[in-house]
């Protein structure tokens, strides 16, 4: 019996490198991390870059606001402030991870 190579398995699943199930991960972090992310006005959370593999929020003082270098700055969101994707990994992952399970399970 001949199997098809473990790259076209993988891609076939979606779990290769870029791929559906990859996307659908990003997708699901940053759906659960946007609570985390400080609001006042709200072009923070709006001005997004997300790609396969990444998420960046692209306001100028995106940065500054995530390392907390405005510690004047009051976070105007109860639950919101720095480090908002380690605050959603420390609260939520699991949920993320089932969510991805589900995802994958369901074969789509």
């Amino acid at each position: 019996m001949k199997m098809k190579p473990i790259s076209q398995i993988k891609a076939d699943l979606g779990i290769n490198p870029g791929g559906r199930v990859q996307r659908f991960f990003t997708d699901t972090c940053y759906k659960h991390m946007d609570k985390y992310v400080p609001k006042d006005i709200g072009n923070l959370r709006d001005i997004v870059d997300k790609g396969v593999d990444y998420i960046t929020y692209e306001v100028p003082y995106a940065h500054y606001q995530y390392v907390n270098q405005f510690p004047e700055d009051h976070y105007t969101t109860p639950g919101t402030g720095p480090y908002w994707d380690k605050r959603m990994v420390s609260a939520e992952m699991q949920d993320v991870i089932k969510e991805v399970q589900e995802y994958v399970n369901r074969g789509k």
